[in-house]
């Protein structure tokens, strides 16, 4: 299976056309906050990229496994042939994508881990000098894709990596940006031909 839609696929139209109606009818708290590159960058990049389940599950733990919580996410090792800064990008971004793809896209996965959690009085997170408690993991991914993409922002600035700025305004308004990858949820949802389409990929 490959991990690339084709460019002249119909479903890239169709994630184009769910990401203008979105940044149409979204709520956006400032000018800034609906760059168009963002705008590319959910329905070229995100949207087509997570329509493959080994692209979603794309960070492995050592045995090879496929990583699916976020907090073993954050302490995936080294990957060979790549620098320790590339793949500490990589990771960071992957998160911000996987959380922001989770709670706007499909937030009914959040459910099973509720359940979950609801056996523990809550999940903790260090925030600076802080240990803090989260005990929805709505919130919880809120703030770990908040996180990851200020720190995919800065190591790419370091590294003078173009996309570096888009992760600063995607750790911003994460918020937003949920709220928008929703109302693309619901654009896909009311496509007769999603499903359809969606099959001749996976």
């Amino acid at each position: 299976m490959t991990s690339q839609i084709p460019e002249q696929h119909p479903l890239r139209a169709l994630f184009r056309q769910a990401t203008q109606w979105a940044f149409r009818h979204g709520e956006f708290p400032e000018p800034r906050a609906r760059d168009a590159r963002l705008k590319s960058y959910l329905a070229e990049d995100l949207l087509t990229r997570f329509l493959h389940v080994d692209q979603l599950y794309r960070l492995r733990d050592a045995r090879g496994r496929p990583l699916a919580d976020v907090a073993e996410m954050l302490m995936s090792g080294e990957s060979s042939g790549v620098s320790a800064e590339l793949h500490a990008l990589t990771v960071q971004r992957h998160i911000g994508d996987y959380t922001l793809f989770m709670t706007g896209i499909f937030p009914e996965s959040l459910e099973q881990i509720r359940r979950d959690w609801a056996r523990k009085d809550s999940v903790m997170m260090q925030l600076g000098d802080l240990l803090i408690p989260f005990r929805d993991p709505g919130d919880y991914y809120e703030e770990a894709g908040r996180r990851a993409y200020r720190r995919a922002a800065e190591i790419g600035r370091e590294a003078g990596i173009v996309q570096a700025e888009l992760f600063g305004m995607l750790s911003e308004f994460f918020r937003v940006y949920s709220q928008v990858m929703s109302l693309i949820r619901i654009y896909l949802d009311a496509s007769p031909v999603f499903e359809e389409r969606r099959r001749l990929i996976l």
